[in-house]
């Protein structure tokens, strides 16, 4: 169960919050389907959830714990953390504002209307938001105190997507396996791969971890304008499972789904990472697009 982890008890029982809202939080932990959102009826303003959110970071490098809180138009909340790999490059880290914001992103939401943060953005992160269609009104929150997104990032490479061509409310991509008779990993991947977030590369990739307790967890591409905050599929899908109640369940197996036509690839690096944190081996299943990707456009100032 969730709350095994030490970090994840402490920060819960720290929480400024009244008997009713906590009783309320450690029931949907408790669950064994918990998956790092809270329903709206628990009312729990998201600053007040720092905490807890932080509690679930992976930082073996830096030892520095962040936390963000990312409130879905539902009405639902999210949380996100940064996670760091022991053994990989700096750049294979997830930084707490993306790890919220794709939390979100997998679970169906189709905008992200606050985000609060316990540490100031870096320009990393500021960029990677102005992926968001509402990128200009979204409300950001910092260590309790109100910013304005657009001053934080000023003279901006790159334009914010149009309404529907957003990192969270933009098209799916209709894809088909090259070979039929896909297996139920691999078809899971190739339906998050549909849902990729590929404005620049044309390249979907959908990636699929399956737990020793049965649960499935899935990641697609999200790229960034600036190419280097851009996150793979399989960078979501570890997202996905530590913000979960299987964060510490064993990994089974693990695959990616990739257009056979793609011009850039994460797989080696996808295997590197798996490697770093599992003995699954990645199996790969290659698609192609059902409609042409040229209508995708690139934006650039």
């Amino acid at each position: 169960m969730l709350l095994t982890d030490s970090h994840i008890e402490n920060a819960l029982n720290r929480l400024e919050l009244d008997v009713p809202a906590k009783s309320a939080l450690r029931s949907a932990l408790e669950s064994p389907t918990f998956s790092g959102s809270l329903d709206p009826e628990s009312e729990i303003p998201a600053d007040r959830l720092l905490p807890l959110a932080a509690a679930f970071s992976v930082h073996p490098i830096s030892g520095f714990a962040v936390g963000a809180v990312a409130r879905g138009a539902s009405g639902k909340l999210y949380l996100g953390a940064n996670m760091e790999f022991q053994g990989m490059p700096l750049n294979a880290s997830l930084h707490a504002e993306q790890s919220a914001l794709l939390n979100a992103w997998m679970h169906e939401e189709h905008a992200v209307v606050a985000l609060s943060v316990s540490e100031m953005p870096c320009g990393h992160c500021r960029q990677f938001l102005r992926e968001l269609s509402n990128f200009n009104s979204l409300k950001l929150e910092i260590k309790g105190c109100a910013h304005d997104p657009e001053a934080l990032l000023p003279h901006a490479f790159g334009e914010v997507p149009a309404s529907g061509r957003g990192l969270l409310d933009s098209r799916p991509t209709p894809l088909e396996a090259v070979r039929p008779e896909p297996d139920t990993s691999q078809q899971r991947a190739i339906n998050a791969a549909q849902r990729s977030y590929v404005p620049y590369s044309r390249s979907p990739e959908g990636f699929v971890l399956e737990c020793l307790d049965g649960r499935f967890f899935t990641g697609r591409a999200a790229e960034c304008i600036a190419f280097n905050p851009s996150v793979p599929g399989v960078l979501v899908a570890l997202n996905h499972r530590n913000l979960s109640a299987s964060r510490q369940v064993a990994i089974a197996s693990a695959t990616q789904a990739k257009l056979a036509t793609a011009i850039n690839s994460p797989l080696s690096f996808a295997r590197a990472l798996i490697q770093s944190v599992s003995n699954a081996e990645v199996q790969v299943v290659q698609m192609d697009a059902a409609v042409s990707l040229n209508e995708a456009p690139t934006r650039y100032s």
